[in-house]
């Protein structure tokens, strides 16, 4: 070996190892692993359980029908249609029992603070002014009423999966719609008074009976808005739904909540009704939204009640002599074979 020249026998340096993954890309990883997981595991559910079938096409159709979303601008025009069925029922007692007889109500209602003291103000006016109130207040209600069902149709055809043309609110459904909400309010009024006024019994008694009376006019509601199918039983488990939920609602909101906010102070109490009831209108108009996916979904998924009754074998001869009765309820030779499955053809919204 030349000393002047030595020779450089040294090995290159290896090349860096790789980078071991974080403690975040292995969560990560970790993660993603488990929801594939959890996404066999459930596809192989849904393939063996019917229930689970259900629930995971009810999940899937609520967020394609942004029911959420629909359910917040619901609860909004619910606020904007209840002041003025508020203003008209106070400006029909003004014209037509005076002052006196609206305090007295108003006592007896349990109504107090600003609310109790602006519907007295308004009272204090002649029973001619009453009823322009009352005029004006009709008005407003039946211009509130469209846009309430506006909504209520455009909420009902997403969760149909109906195009735009065929979601549009007519005045048929205007009327009937407002015309039923109010008479809700009204005979939800007239029940709470009995409830005060007839004790344990009575309050029992009364609260079946709003249920019932929820159910009834939901089903009412809905028959009014556009939907693939003219069955009327294929409105029957979302009307069940509105009647056990918005019944559950409002004994929280009449019983429950009034006793814990008489107990904070008076800004903190005022703060807490208007809270109240803007929740309230809130999970109101959520409940709506997810009546109509119920409706829709159940009756692809399941069929209706309808078709149970027209398989049995007395019965199934009626829609076979009278077209009439298999148009209104929707009934084909697929269905009367098979009454659980859905139609293949739905017909045209009522």
């Amino acid at each position: 070996m030349d000393p002047d020249h030595p020779t450089d026998h040294s090995e290159a340096p290896p090349p860096p190892e790789e980078a071991r993954p974080t403690r975040t890309a292995r969560l990560r990883q970790q993660a993603t692993e488990l929801g594939e997981r959890a996404a066999t595991e459930l596809e192989q559910r849904r393939r063996k359980q019917p229930l689970v079938e259900l629930a995971v096409t009810y999940y899937d159709r609520d967020k394609e029908a942004i029911a959420s979303v629909l359910g917040a601008a619901i609860a909004l025009r619910l606020y904007l249609f209840i002041i003025p069925v508020v203003a008209m029922i106070v400006g029909l007692a003004i014209a037509l029992l005076g002052k006196d007889s609206v305090d007295r109500a108003l006592t007896s209602n349990g109504i107090s603070g600003t609310l109790a003291h602006d519907i007295s103000s308004a009272a204090s006016g002649s029973r001619g002014a009453g009823l322009a109130l009352f005029i004006v207040a009709l008005w407003l209600t039946l211009w509130a009423g469209r846009s309430l069902t506006k909504v209520l149709a455009a909420s009902a055809g997403r969760a149909w999966r109906m195009d735009a043309k065929e979601t549009k609110a007519t005045m048929i459904a205007t009327g009937a719609i407002t015309g039923t909400v109010t008479l809700m309010f009204g005979a939800t009024l007239v029940l709470n008074r009995l409830r005060d006024k007839h004790g344990f019994a009575a309050d029992t008694t009364s609260w079946a009976v709003t249920g019932v009376l929820f159910a009834g006019a939901w089903f009412l509601v809905t028959w009014a808005l556009p939907r693939k199918t003219t069955d009327p039983g294929a409105l029957l488990p979302g009307a069940a739904f509105m009647g056990v939920t918005l019944t559950a609602l409002q004994w929280f909101m009449q019983f429950y909540l009034p006793d814990k906010i008489t107990r904070a102070n008076e800004f903190a109490g005022q703060l807490g009704m208007s809270m109240a009831a803007l929740g309230y209108l809130f999970l109101m108009g959520r409940l709506i939204a997810v009546s109509f996916v119920i409706d829709a979904v159940v009756f692809e998924r399941l069929g209706s009640l309808s078709r149970l009754v027209f398989a049995v074998p007395v019965i199934r001869a009626i829609p076979r002599r009278y077209p009439a009765v298999a148009r209104f309820f929707d009934l084909n030779p697929s269905a009367e074979a098979d009454p659980g499955s859905p139609p293949a053809s739905p017909a045209a919204p009522a």
